[in-house]
């Protein structure tokens, strides 16, 4: 018989979800913030933008080259309807006329939203609540589990079998 055979077999403790919770945590938070960060102008704008008019709206299709398609980029004067001096904003949306009514999403370097709709931030926010806070909702359930059971003289779920 080998000298490893008198040795007794332990089996390694399991770490248990905490741990991968919080780093999936914190992994749906930067997604969260990535995509509030791109995707919510056009919600902005319908929410807080400032209402005015687009006039003399412009747009130009741009091919992208090498069969990949083409864009097309708008542009026009925005005035807002409380007055002011009118400046050139990109305009995003579907432009049917010379005139449009816009909301602009900030500032005289913003874009202005032709008929932005609530509806396209809803998408986006949603997305980033489901990312970030159903993780950090399990965590902070977990955690406060683990507390529980440890003040209460238990072990704590996702452990090792008890050492005596």
């Amino acid at each position: 018989m080998s000298e490893a055979g008198d040795v007794p077999y332990r089996q390694p403790e399991e770490v248990g979800p905490g741990p991968w919770l919080v780093l999936v945590g914190l992994v749906g938070a930067l997604l969260a913030y990535a995509v509030l960060a791109n995707f919510t102008d056009e919600l902005r704008a319908a929410l807080w933008g400032e209402p005015g008019t687009v006039t003399g709206v412009d747009c130009r299709t741009h091919d992208i080259g090498a069969g990949l398609g083409s864009s097309t980029s708008c542009s026009g004067a925005f005035t807002a309807d409380d007055g002011g001096p009118s400046f050139d904003v990109l305009v995003e949306g579907r432009v049917g006329s010379q005139t449009a009514r816009a909301w602009l999403a900030d500032d005289t370097s913003g874009t202005a939203y032709v008929s932005p709709t609530v509806w396209a931030g809803v998408l986006p926010v949603g997305l980033s609540l489901v990312l970030a806070g159903v993780p950090a909702a399990v965590t902070v359930g977990y955690l406060r589990h683990t507390a529980r059971a440890r003040r209460a003289g238990g072990r704590p779920p996702g452990r090792g079998p008890e050492r005596r």
